[in-house]
């Protein structure tokens, strides 16, 4: 884990992977958004709300003895619509599939906080399988979608997370980030010389295009971030998670 105990470092800090993907987000099925739980968890406390109907007296009960802050259905999507509920306290949102379209109220509120519950995220589930899916959460699952220029952040851990716990971690997100490449991927590049309606410069994936451009460490109060050897991130890589040779 971190050990320096400097003057600046007065927090057990979130350690973050920066991967810089050769996506493109503009185009069809290279946007990659998902989740999942990490052997280690975040080390994150989540605080967890549930939207289920008012009627649904078990779910709601099993939904908070699992670890949600607020469960309920038209009562709690009011008192969030009244701001007697403040949504940016929390980090996740789930909820059964018949109160989606009664979440159109408070879309404006939950959408721009990520919190407008999304199957590709796990974050819809039927009534039984709700208090199951709140633990996941609270557990520790990570959330992942690349920014507009094909970055992914994820904070993999904390500063007193040890080494194994960082790298088991890391080999789990690497795992489902290979699992997830895209078929077809490649950032956009300007088209240069050739006759008229070539593709040279193009984009669009070859077997030689690269789907890792760069990763770096970085820390909460860190003074910069590290550059990973990305043989050692690649899943498909002989050197995947080994200590690169220097």
């Amino acid at each position: 884990g971190v050990t320096d105990d400097g003057p600046y470092r007065n927090q057990d800090e979130t350690i973050e992977l920066a991967l810089n993907l050769n996506l493109d987000p503009r185009k069809p099925g290279q946007a990659l958004r998902g989740s999942l739980s990490l052997p280690h968890g975040t080390g994150k406390k989540v605080n967890v709300l549930v939207f289920t109907s008012d009627d649904e007296e078990e779910t709601i009960a099993q939904a908070k003895a699992a670890g949600a802050t607020h469960a309920g259905g038209a009562s709690l999507i009011e008192s969030i619509q009244n701001g007697d509920i403040p949504v940016p306290t929390f980090d996740r949102a789930l909820a059964t599939p018949d109160m989606m379209p009664s979440l159109s109220k408070i879309a404006r509120i939950l959408g721009p906080r990520g919190l407008m519950p999304n199957a590709k995220l796990g974050t819809i589930q039927p009534s039984h399988q709700i208090a199951e899916a709140v633990k996941a959460q609270a557990a520790g699952m990570v959330q992942y979608r690349t920014d507009k220029v094909g970055i992914i952040h994820a904070g993999i851990g904390k500063g007193s997370f040890s080494a194994d716990e960082l790298s088991d971690n890391i080999r789990a997100f690497m795992d489902e980030i290979q699992k997830v490449k895209p078929e077809n991927f490649g950032k956009g590049k300007k088209k240069s010389g050739g006759p008229k309606g070539s593709k040279k410069g193009g984009s669009g994936s070859s077997k030689n295009e690269k789907y890792y451009l760069s990763a770096f460490l970085t820390a909460t109060q860190e003074k910069g971030s590290f550059n990973i050897d990305l043989r050692t991130l690649d899943p498909s890589s002989s050197a995947f998670m080994s200590v690169p040779q220097s």
